[in-house]
């Protein structure tokens, strides 16, 4: 664990050392902020944040990428990567080591949005229940789409492929879990096939908690989906540790 503690500190001490980490956050969240004002604040809505938290998945679909493809395909341009396989650690701890440290960078993101629901509150009666299940399931959404995101950029040395191949498996989950979808496939698919498929997609999971009802299922899901991609990362690094 103290290994992992400290590629941790590594990684995110560099996502503060590098510019393109704090376009990335002041970029996203301005987004999401202009975009849910616009909706939440206009004509004397009442107060409410799910114009916010219905916009963040679609936005953590063309964010997400761009902070995940450098975690392992950089590593491996600069050469760096060899150099952490000597280190005195298992690959599941570096693995687990960047992972948390992009959850926490995002989960500081989302800190930044804390004013929208604070204003919102102060100018009208909002339920606080809902908005604080979102922001974990919004936090628990970005850790399963930086498990895809990182288990891409451990294939490839070339970032923009990296990136590319997670924004597209990222729109595709999206798009497995959208509602209007679900309703499309189920005019002409079985049921059991429209719940298996509707199943795979954190979206729904996601939704589920930003409801406020805290269901262990849920949490059981986010938990094996992040399992399944982290240790798809392990066995990556694993045979190129085994080839030198």
């Amino acid at each position: 664990m103290r290994e992992s503690l400290v590629i941790f500190r590594r990684e995110l001490r560099s996502y503060f050392l590098s510019p393109i980490a704090y376009v990335f956050g002041i970029l996203l969240v301005s987004v999401l902020l202009w975009y849910s004002t616009e909706v939440t604040l206009q004509n004397g809505a009442r107060a409410s944040a799910e114009a916010f938290f219905g916009t963040l998945p679609f936005m953590l679909i063309l964010f997400v990428p761009g902070l995940t493809m450098r975690l392992w395909a950089e590593e491996r341009k600069l050469g760096t990567l060899e150099l952490l396989m000597t280190f005195p650690v298992t690959i599941w701890q570096l693995v687990l080591g960047k992972f948390f440290a992009s959850v926490a960078y995002l989960g500081l993101v989302l800190l930044l949005t804390i004013g929208l629901p604070l204003t919102l509150g102060a100018y009208g009666k909002l339920d606080w229940t809902p908005v604080l299940g979102s922001y974990l399931a919004s936090l628990l959404f970005a850790g399963s789409f930086i498990a895809v995101g990182m288990f891409w950029s451990s294939l490839t040395r070339d970032q923009i492929v990296a990136m590319l191949l997670s924004l597209v498996s990222l729109f595709v989950l999206y798009q497995l879990g959208n509602p209007l979808n679900i309703e499309l496939a189920s005019d002409w698919m079985p049921a059991s096939m429209v719940d298996l498929v509707n199943g795979i997609s954190p979206f729904k999971y996601f939704v589920s908690i930003a409801r406020g009802v805290l269901d262990t299922r849920d949490f059981v899901y986010f938990a094996c989906f992040c399992g399944f991609f982290l240790h798809a990362n392990t066995l990556v690094l694993q045979a190129r540790r085994q080839r030198g």
